[in-house]
């Protein structure tokens, strides 16, 4: 009899850091150089690309205060803030240097991150962030679980099987992401006024049918950053990890070890901007 295979995640243990008053949840797998993962708006989740990249990598995953089923004590009201928080954390681990991988939300928080503190962040991978945000629909605050669906996910059956947040879930997240939005209202631009002093190696990674953040934007990161490469991955929409996460991991692994320069990987049907 065939025994089912392990769980995503499973390889990684579960433990605490200390950051200016908060106590952070992070889970740890894998041996090498360090990449720090930044999860989405939707909270902490494992995947097959993370996986991947933990048989090279001491990936670790901070759970970030207030998102998904973390507790929100009001303390971070700004992207800054959580990226202080989560830079904190960092140093309460003793990771004097790492690569950065955020996802969507996840996406801004490690890029403030990077700008604010450069000296310790080896690259910079930004999966599906929504600094910029171009031609997308204002409307989608109100997104019943089924539009959310055919925004996030291309393939829906992959797994990790898409589950769309419970309602309640959803409307805590929207309403946390206007918090963000309200205590920043010019964010965008002040983004775009740093990010050509960014001195971090980056790669930023969309799908090209991203429902929620046109994919697009992407290239205002290569237009602005010094040392930025943009790729558009077909047939995945805004979850990348979950429509394409074989072939992110691919793409993650060659820029970390090559950089702009990386080879884009075999047979991986990659479309560049």
């Amino acid at each position: 009899m065939t025994s089912a295979p392990a769980p995503y995640g499973s390889g990684f243990t579960e433990g605490v850091a200390q950051a200016d008053g908060h106590t952070i949840r992070y889970f740890r797998a894998g041996e090498g150089d360090t990449l720090v993962a930044i999860h989405s708006a939707a909270g902490l989740r494992f995947s097959p690309a993370l996986d991947r990249l933990a048989e090279q990598y001491d990936v670790v995953q901070f759970a970030l205060p207030g998102w998904g089923d973390e507790p929100d004590d009001g303390r971070d009201q700004t992207l800054a803030e959580l990226a202080d928080t989560v830079y904190r954390a960092t140093q309460d681990l003793g990771l004097k240097s790492f690569h950065l991988l955020g996802t969507a939300l996840g996406g801004d928080v490690a890029l403030n991150l990077a700008l604010d503190h450069p000296e310790v962040v080896g690259s910079l991978v930004l999966e599906a962030p929504g600094t910029f945000r171009e031609g997308i629909d204002p409307s989608q605050v109100s997104v019943t679980p089924e539009e959310a669906l055919r925004k996030v996910r291309v393939h829906p059956e992959r797994p990790p099987v898409f589950e769309p947040p419970h309602p309640e879930a959803q409307a805590r997240m929207f309403a946390l992401i206007s918090r963000l939005a309200e205590a920043d209202p010019d964010y965008e631009q002040h983004i775009a006024e740093r990010l050509p002093e960014s001195s971090v190696r980056t790669l930023v990674v969309f799908g090209d049918k991203d429902g929620f953040i046109p994919p697009q934007n992407g290239r205002t990161f290569v237009r602005l950053m010094p040392n930025c490469s943009g790729v558009l991955l077909h047939d995945a929409a805004h979850d990348v990890q979950g429509d394409r996460g074989e072939d992110l991991a691919a793409l993650v692994i060659g820029f970390l070890a090559g950089g702009p320069d990386f080879p884009l990987p075999p047979d991986a049907t990659l479309v560049t901007p």
